[in-house]
């Protein structure tokens, strides 16, 4: 066949065409090699350990993408993180340090200037810095404070600060009638958007997906790290919108109405809100629980479709166990957020990076939340902090098989005070008394873990329970009267411990404080 000249050059030229469109995507898949990798970290809010169905806990918690990115890294079945409460651990998880280095154990003290976050970090090494969501650093103070993301290393926040986010009511104006305390305590009103605020509408995990969505949009061209802090599953549950409340076919639950009384009425509504006294309340809680999940799905699917899921560390963890208030089920464990059993502290913690680490993994030695700062400074290649001593440690020859040993034979709690009176009360049947109940137990005291045993020290009554948890994973088998030596060994142990923490509080001047 003769091949006209005009054919010659059209086939010439698609030939070439070809070539360079070759050429482009080696080198878009050179770049893409050579780029750090992003690190995309999310927090869930009170997440009971059964509540996430790789854990094989609670049969009618399903989490199919939790699941699936359980099942595309490392599972971890013995993570913990350094206290039963949102606000001491989240900043642990943050700067790799304990927390009660700088005075905390307890709600609502502040995250001070001279410590070093993940996000200063990581900033400082080029990384765009984003967090969105719940910020529980400090109280609810605005920009400028140390406590506000902006002021500890995150280029960009869009989220709200105290401890609760009410899930539906985020505008200004929904804050009429509110005293600022009560209106704080409970999380209404708008977002902050750095240092604007914003009036937005919907349900906060939509609202918190969407902007962490944006966020990889915005920035997917070069290394990003952000912090995906959902509020679900915290209290209250009963807020669900109401075509979803009709679609589940119950009722909706009043919000605290403010022209009907002061705190003590307030107190009094909210121990008649929670658990055990919200109807369908189980049903409620897997409703935030499965849009958690959804939105949990939607944000590694974004990685995969921009290309990113390969060269993305995506971390999960939730920042204590799950709380007794809201339905949330910790099977097997035992306790619950606030306490120092196993369900206040033990917690669901994923780790995926392809092709560094194995998929499909479940690791089984102790780790906690305080070594995520320093894997992810080795994953990087990022040097550690030289005036810092650090709590964490480089799980990376752990995971990759080259060290077999325990990367924690020891770790330490405190409870909200390390002894304490039983508590009184004027009315005993008041609706504090009735709330300070659904802690659910002693929030005193501390713990200690050694290997396989774990001490608790109860603080009001001054007693000790020792667990193999071994073989007794739900704490039920108390060994104290048969090994008394081991006891003593461990108490020392918390002892020296404790006092080199204390150490570094001479630093600082924060008091202790309350959730109230």
């Amino acid at each position: 066949m003769k091949i006209l000249p005009n054919s010659l050059n059209s086939i010439m030229l698609a030939g070439a065409a070809a070539l360079s469109l070759q050429s482009c995507h080696h080198q878009a898949q050179q770049k893409a090699s050579a780029q750090k990798p992003n690190v995309v970290m999310i927090i869930t809010d009170d997440q009971g350990y059964g509540d996430f169905s790789a854990y094989g806990g609670a049969a009618d918690a399903q989490t199919p993408h939790l699941d699936r990115l359980a099942n595309s890294g490392v599972r971890f079945s013995n993570a913990y993180v350094s206290m039963s409460v949102c606000s001491p651990s989240r900043m642990a998880i943050l700067t790799g340090r304990q927390q009660q280095r700088w005075g905390v154990y307890n709600f609502g003290a502040t995250l001070p200037d001279c410590e070093i976050t993940l996000a200063e970090q990581l900033k400082a090494q080029g990384y765009q810095t984003g967090m969105v969501g719940k910020s529980h650093y400090g109280p609810v103070s605005g920009p400028g404070v140390p406590e506000f993301p902006t002021s500890h290393g995150f280029d960009y926040f869009f989220g709200k600060e105290g401890g609760t986010m009410d899930y539906l009511r985020h505008k200004a104006a929904d804050r009429e009638g509110f005293t600022a305390h009560m209106a704080n305590h409970l999380g209404i009103g708008p977002f902050w958007e750095n240092d604007q605020q914003v009036d937005m509408e919907g349900y906060s995990t939509d609202i918190i997906l969407d902007k962490s969505l944006q966020y990889i949009d915005d920035h997917k061209q070069n290394p990003f790290f952000l912090m995906v802090s959902f509020n679900a599953v915290h209290l209250f549950t009963h807020q669900i919108p109401e075509a979803d409340l009709k679609a589940m076919g119950i009722d909706k639950v009043p919000d605290w109405d403010p022209s009907t009384g002061d705190w003590d009425e307030y107190l009094e509504w909210y121990v008649n809100t929670v658990k055990p006294n919200t109807p369908e309340g189980r049903q409620r809680y897997l409703y935030h629980l499965n849009k958690l999940d959804n939105a949990i799905g939607a944000l590694t699917d974004k990685l995969k479709a921009e290309g990113l899921d390969e060269n993305t560390i995506v971390l999960f963890i939730s920042d204590n166990g799950g709380s007794p208030r809201t339905y949330a089920d910790n099977t097997p464990l035992k306790g619950n957020k606030y306490i120092l059993e196993e369900g206040g502290i033990r917690v669901p913690f994923v780790m995926r990076w392809p092709n560094h680490l194995e998929a499909g993994k479940v690791y089984d030695q102790t780790v906690s939340g305080l070594d995520i700062f320093p894997t992810l400074h080795a994953a990087l290649g990022i040097d550690l902090p030289k005036d810092k001593e650090l709590d964490g440690l480089n799980l990376l020859p752990y995971l990759q098989g080259e060290n077999t040993a325990n990367p924690h034979e020891w770790l330490c709690w405190t409870g909200f005070h390390l002894k304490g009176e039983p508590r009184t009360y004027a009315d005993p049947n008041g609706a504090l008394a009735r709330h300070d109940k659904t802690y659910n137990g002693d929030d005193t005291g501390w713990a200690v873990r050694y290997k396989n045993w774990k001490l608790r020290y109860y603080g009001r009554t001054n007693t000790y329970g020792l667990f193999d948890l071994n073989t007794d994973i739900s704490e039920a088998h108390n060994l104290a009267d048969q090994h008394p030596e081991l006891i003593k060994q461990m108490k020392e142990h918390f002892e020296a411990w404790h006092a080199n923490i204390k150490k570094d509080q001479q630093n600082y001047d924060l008091p202790e404080s309350s959730e109230f």
